[in-house]
């Protein structure tokens, strides 16, 4: 079991539910958390027993709203100097700050949901959308969704994923090989998405169905 392995069980063990939020909340705001293996070890351990089946859920769910309300805030208040001064020293390198504020120039509201999967965007899409003076009610309604989301693929990873394969060897696969993650989390992402569509458009078409049956 890695280092890294080792101190998110430790963590998780000592302050169960609420420690996965405040960590959660941390890496959102930019800490270095590795925040999609903490979601997945958490699923595991929840389908061991070991952590709260809904309050693990719930804690997850709120720490990644915190943190993206936390990084709003930040934005809208103090603005981009602040992100040029403490940025590198939490590893915010220049080139990401560039990035993440060309993708949310183009894409908008849209970055808030998709920008979960993107490490480096997941902690400044908010920030930007602060920054931009979006108002709270649509930050909100876009990064809430997203994060529940998020939360929910990564941790039915491990919760379902833990029951067929031997899940610390994954594990320590991938945190062996960082490189590694973006695939994975581009084929969880693009699952979560394929789910989420075709959700709303069954949604959709029932809803049609119904109202169109109280037509005369």
């Amino acid at each position: 079991m890695s280092p890294i392995h080792h101190l998110l069980h430790d963590i998780l063990h000592q302050y169960g539910a609420l420690g996965l939020s405040v960590l959660l909340a941390g890496g959102i705001v930019g800490l270095p958390v590795p925040d999609e293996t903490l979601l997945v070890l958490s699923g595991f351990w929840m389908h061991q027993g070991n952590l709260p089946l809904f309050g693990t859920i719930l804690a997850a769910y709120a720490g990644s709203c915190i943190g993206m309300t936390i990084s709003y805030v930040l934005g809208l208040k103090l603005g981009m100097p602040l992100l040029h001064r403490v940025g590198p020293k939490m590893r915010i390198s220049e080139k990401h700050i560039l990035s993440a504020e060309a993708g949310f120039r183009r894409y908008g509201k849209s970055v808030l949901i998709i920008g979960y999967y993107i490490p480096g965007l997941r902690q400044l899409s908010a920030f930007f959308a602060g920054v931009s003076k979006m108002p709270f009610r649509i930050f909100a309604s876009y990064a809430y969704t997203g994060a529940l989301i998020w939360v929910s693929v990564f941790l039915g990873a491990g919760y379902f994923v833990g029951r067929h394969i031997s899940f610390h060897k994954v594990v320590d696969y991938i945190l062996a090989h960082p490189e590694a993650m973006p695939y994975l989390i581009g084929i969880v992402g693009g699952i979560a998405f394929s789910f989420v569509l075709k959700t709303y458009l069954t949604y959709r078409s029932q809803f049609s169905l119904y109202k169109n049956s109280l037509l005369p």
